[in-house]
């Protein structure tokens, strides 16, 4: 199972029988997560392709489950291997994530990068010139002898 995906994303599906075991000759997905729509192909050595995540879930964990399908498999035995067999089905359990939608966009209600940086490079100018403004003042000071009178 790929993964994570929100809610209407699509996830990528691999279901593989380990060695020896007859290859399954139908693959059915079921999952509260999933949409109807889920394919799945057959490319002789997996079973490959890809679910879309309902809309309108919450976030979390879901259950999957892939039932492997053998009527008509091609037999696993020496003596039979040139027919077919109808194995039992297997169910394979799986999960899928689903995390919280991604945040909104920012909206347009501001002044934006451009505009919010000029603001801040201006607000730094007044900031240092107020600065200047004040040594300024200090070294006037220092300079004439005069002391700041307190009250």
């Amino acid at each position: 199972m790929g993964g994570p995906a929100e809610p209407g994303g699509t996830v990528e599906l691999t279901v593989k029988e380990r060695p020896g075991n007859p290859h399954p000759t139908a693959v059915e997905v079921s999952s509260p997560a999933l949409t109807d729509d889920t394919t799945l192909g057959d490319t002789g050595s997996a079973w490959v392709g890809a679910a879309r995540i309902a809309e309108n879930l919450n976030p979390g964990t879901y259950p999957v489950t892939f039932t492997l399908r053998h009527k008509d498999a091609d037999c696993v035995t020496e003596e039979d291997r040139d027919h077919v067999c109808d194995y039992p089905s297997i169910a394979l359990r799986g999960e899928v994530k689903v995390p919280a939608p991604a945040e909104p966009p920012a909206s347009d209600d501001g002044p934006g990068f451009g505009a919010g940086l000029a603001l801040g490079v201006a607000s730094g100018a007044v900031g240092a010139l107020a600065v200047a403004g004040l040594l300024l003042r200090l070294r006037r000071r220092r300079a004439t002898g005069t002391r700041p009178v307190r009250r």
